[in-house]
């Protein structure tokens, strides 16, 4: 069974739960505040320069993509499916 992460309105600490393939509650850590704040602007930045059609966007959006993929990495397991809202 894969998890689905649902960051909302990204701006806060609070880790999250889930209910396991083994039937129990696990905790999701919490973001550190600075790290978050960072990851926040990352993903607003990835969504702007997303939406650039003119060439030459490749290399900002791929620098953008590897930040928020390592900024994710310690909160999501493979499988997993993240909604930002």
């Amino acid at each position: 069974m894969n998890r689905i992460i649902f960051i909302g309105s990204i701006g806060s600490d609070a880790g999250g739960w889930y209910v396991g393939a083994d039937g129990k509650i696990h905790r999701i850590p919490g973001w550190n505040p600075e790290q978050l704040v960072d990851f926040s602007h990352a993903v607003t930045a990835l969504r702007a320069v997303s939406q650039i059609k003119l060439p030459g966007t490749e290399q900002v959006t791929s620098a953008l993509h590897q930040l928020v993929t390592k900024g994710l990495g310690s909160h999501v397991k493979e499988g997993d499916v993240v909604v930002l809202g």
